[in-house]
């Protein structure tokens, strides 16, 4: 059973507010975005990731949605681990790569034999 005005409540996460102005505010603002995401990293890397999200989010917005924050904040968490996987990935290769070649140098490098006598 669907109840009446199931479908005309909007989430508040998707309820676009004013960005914020002033330091107090800022701050305010960020306290929130850090409480509402779980806390992906310590508090100064979250407010480095919250102001770089504002000062990239569309020059005609002056009010948006937490959701448009908490996404993006997500996606940057998500985008972080994938580089951490492509730089550990990386590293493996170049190990491998450095052993292969250093067994292809000592089977092609002939073996000297210190033990020989002079007739």
């Amino acid at each position: 059973m669907i109840l009446p005005g199931f479908w005309s409540q909007q989430d508040p996460l998707e309820i676009e507010h004013p960005l914020p102005v002033g330091k107090t505010e800022m701050q305010a603002f960020m306290d929130d975005l850090i409480q509402l995401t779980g806390n992906y990293a310590d508090k100064t890397s979250m407010e480095f990731a919250i102001a770089s999200v504002l000062i990239h989010a569309p020059s005609d917005k002056g009010s948006l949605s937490k959701r448009y924050f908490l996404d993006r904040l997500r996606k940057s968490a998500a985008n972080q681990v994938a580089s951490q996987v492509f730089q550990d990935i990386k590293e493996q290769q170049a190990a491998a790569q450095a052993a292969a070649q250093a067994k292809v140098v000592e089977d092609t490098t002939p073996s000297v034999v210190s033990n020989v006598k002079p007739e």
